[in-house]
């Protein structure tokens, strides 16, 4: 295969697996931007413990996490199979 299809095949697999960690695994994510704060010398956010279903966050993480999700999956799967069949 190629090698600029194998750099487009790693490069879907890491916006599917950035997408799947935003979609599933939010607490990962907010842990992440907390460090990312905390390294720049920012204080940490103060976040009311509220349930899942009254933060608007958690609704744009799934929806834009499942978009990088899917859009890595169809990079992946569309130039893999457009290079085995040229």
């Amino acid at each position: 295969m190629p090698a600029h299809v194998l750099v487009a095949d790693l490069f879907g697999i890491v916006l599917a697996v950035i997408g799947f960690h935003m979609a599933f695994r939010q607490h990962v994510v907010r842990a992440l931007w907390d460090r990312g704060r905390a390294a720049r010398g920012l204080p940490p956010k103060p976040r009311a413990p509220r349930p899942e279903a009254d933060d608007p966050v958690h609704y744009a993480l799934i929806i834009f996490g499942m978009m990088l999700f899917a859009f890595g999956i169809i990079i992946v799967g569309f130039m893999t199979a457009y290079a085995l069949m040229t």
